[in-house]
């Protein structure tokens, strides 16, 4: 059983940041995962850029091969299109009231390379709906957060930590994830 936590703070890397705990809490080790993942990006870039959507679909699956099969073409395409090295991504599955799941998603990107996300949202949309989903975007769906810059790492970690939330989660067979991130490593440059 997961540990879920209502606190309105965690500390991750010797940090501590607000998080979005109201309602049913968030599940601790998948909010540190998300959080780190935003750390080790900004280890290795001074700017990133973070776009969170939503992805649906239509018929419910027993795993996530279809985030699986996004993940691999869009990864694809931004390293061809924005010549990346590095992608961080955390998303989430969840099922409420739907006989179907849905995926919360935040990608990490390169802020150097990438700072509005037009273009990635229309490839994002087109990729999905090859495989059968459809996709919805938030207002002000993206963040540009500067390494150092606290109040702008800040909102988007807020913004993020929504996809911990500890309701809609469990709805799955056993070896079935709810939640995913990259696993990029820190880097050694700021150690």
């Amino acid at each position: 059983m997961a540990y879920i936590t209502k606190d309105i703070a965690i500390t991750v890397n010797g940090q501590t940041w607000r998080v979005n705990s109201k309602g049913s809490g968030l599940i601790s080790h998948a909010i540190k995962s998300m959080i780190n993942q935003v750390d080790t990006m900004l280890s290795h870039h001074s700017k990133i850029h973070i776009i969170r959507f939503d992805l649906r679909v239509y018929e419910y699956t027993e795993n996530n091969g279809l985030i699986t099969a996004f993940n691999r073409r869009l990864h694809k395409w931004l390293k061809r299109k924005y010549n990346l090295k590095r992608i961080g991504f955390v998303w989430c599955r969840e099922l409420e009231t739907a006989k179907q799941q849905h995926y919360h998603y935040a990608l990490m990107i390169d802020g150097h390379k990438v700072n509005y996300p037009h273009e990635i949202t229309n490839k994002v949309k087109e990729l999905w709906r090859q495989l059968d989903g459809s996709e919805f975007f938030p207002d002000n769906c993206y963040y540009n957060v500067k390494r150092d810059d606290y109040e702008t790492i800040q909102a988007a970690i807020w913004r993020i930590s929504y996809l911990a939330k500890a309701r809609g989660k469990g709805y799955k067979p056993e070896q079935t994830k709810n939640y995913g991130t990259s696993r990029i490593k820190y880097s050694s440059r700021l150690i």
